[in-house]
């Protein structure tokens, strides 16, 4: 097999604070370098390395995609801004990615993670209500010419966000956050904060004495943040006001996970923080027909079917029905037990008089048929 080589480079930060070395291949295939992934999944590198080499793992077994192998791939890095250029890496492709954020997240909504594990299948949660959140912003912006700019709507959403809930600069004409400022809005010790800002190399500048002098300070020399940096030191890392900035911004990861004794996601909860402001709609009616969902601003229709695929309903009539809705709207069917991912990738697939039906739920129901 031919030796792929990583011809261009970036950081992607998918959660604020999070950066990770991102890498376009020759062959078009987007994907983060191994160390890269164990930062996003808040796995340790070396547990990621074993888990590499003991595929699949127990907790995943149910969840996990086994037509993909976690097999290491190395490549060699060509682009010119990276550091690493000239050296061969270990990658994961964003198939791979996937897959592991998707897996640890039904195994956290089925109750199957241990006690240690536990926190990444809340990160991957997280992960995935941002993903979809954000992929659909970036999917309309993009179809009306706009080239969108994820990372930056995050922070500003939290930089209001940080005000709305309390946060207090020392420095207000220089718009400057001291740690002191950053402690006492998280509530978490010096020691913890200083150490997640050299870990993640925060940003900084020097605040010099005449300025600290004026606004009451007693030290020749002190650092500042400013909003940008401090988003994503809070975002980063995990405090009660922190937490709480993420549900705002991200969605509630209870509303992801929430499960039922069946693990059944609720889909109303989901798609209503996803589609609002779209003109979502629940159990909506068009005339004698009614509809689980129905998104207004995006003539879409979201028929939610259980465990029997409505294979049991009248046929002809649904016919009828499907014939009379989809020459206004676009359909998709899905069963209630496939991902959010599985599900947004229909919708972006879907088109005007069209019925997308997503069914595959494997290895949930092995033996559901994906029509």
């Amino acid at each position: 097999m031919k030796e792929r080589k990583a011809i261009h480079y970036g950081k992607v930060e998918l959660i604020p604070g999070i950066i990770c070395d991102g890498y376009v291949l020759d062959d078009g295939t987007a994907c983060l370098s191994e160390r890269g992934v164990a930062d996003l999944l808040g796995i340790h590198h070396k547990s990621l390395q074993s888990m590499a080499g003991n595929w699949p793992p127990k907790t995943l077994k149910s969840f996990i995609n086994k037509d993909l192998s976690m097999a290491v791939k190395m490549v060699e890095v060509v682009a010119k801004n990276s550091p690493y250029k000239g050296r061969k890496i270990a990658i994961y492709d964003s198939s791979m990615i996937e897959n592991l954020i998707s897996s640890y997240t039904f195994a956290l909504a089925n109750n199957t993670l241990r006690h240690n594990q536990k926190h990444i299948g809340e990160r991957c949660a997280i992960l995935s209500a941002s993903l979809l959140r954000t992929a659909l912003k970036t999917a309309i912006q993009q179809a009306c010419g706009l080239t969108p700019n994820i990372q930056q709507t995050v922070q500003e959403q939290c930089i209001i966000l940080m005000k709305q809930y309390g946060l207090k600069t020392s420095f207000p004409e220089e718009k400057l956050y001291t740690k002191k400022d950053i402690i006492n809005f998280l509530e978490k010790p010096l020691s913890t904060v200083n150490s997640y800002i050299k870990k993640h190399n925060i940003p900084h500048e020097k605040i010099d004495y005449q300025t600290i002098k004026v606004n009451g300070g007693k030290a020749n020399r002190m650092n500042g943040y400013d909003l940008e940096a401090v988003s994503k030191i809070v975002l980063g890392m995990d405090s009660v006001v922190g937490i709480e900035l993420k549900k705002q911004i991200f969605g509630n990861v209870g509303t992801l996970v929430k499960s039922d004794t069946k693990g059944e996601i609720e889909w109303q909860q989901v798609l209503a923080q996803v589609f609002e402001g779209f003109g979502f709609h629940h159990n909506y009616t068009f005339g004698s027909y009614r509809v689980d969902f129905f998104i207004q601003d995006l003539n879409l229709i979201l028929e939610c079917n259980g465990y029997d695929n409505h294979r049991y309903y009248n046929q002809e009539e649904e016919k009828q029905r499907e014939k009379l809705l989809k020459q206004n709207y676009s359909i998709i069917r899905f069963h209630h037990k496939i991902t959010p991912e599985q599900l947004f990738n229909g919708i972006l697939k879907n088109k005007m008089g069209k019925v997308i039906k997503i069914y595959e739920i494997q290895p949930v129901y092995p033996k559901t048929l994906s029509l």
